[in-house]
């Protein structure tokens, strides 16, 4: 699919892997960094799956990200497309604690 007619409802990771130029991230709120996330190995398991149903969370600090950033490769820099705000469908009651230890752990290495 043409990245112009993408929507964050229906962005999958088969979608993005076709574009070499495109890249997925996010900006941890706990280790204060932009996170870029290889979109293979979310697409080895989920590749049909909008991204936006998807729960993500950072390898360093164990946060959860609200939003997922989707910006083309232009040389050196990169250019914004679109953001996606995350609505996962697999939240567990334990969700809100796992956040809030995992914010406390980021700040406590800070």
């Amino acid at each position: 699919m043409d990245p112009a007619r993408w929507t964050p409802e229906r962005l999958t990771a088969r979608d993005v892997v076709a574009h070499r130029d495109v890249a997925l991230s996010f900006y941890c709120q706990g280790c204060r960094m932009t996170v870029e996330f290889d979109v293979w190995k979310v697409g080895a398991r989920l590749a049909d799956d909008p991204l936006q149903t998807l729960r993500f969370r950072c390898r360093r600090c164990g946060v959860y990200p609200s939003t997922l950033m989707v910006a083309r490769r232009n040389g050196m820099s990169g250019v914004h497309l679109f953001e996606i705000p995350l609505k996962p469908r697999s939240w567990d009651e334990s969700h809100e604690e796992k956040q809030a230890v995992a914010m406390r752990r980021a700040r406590e290495q800070a």
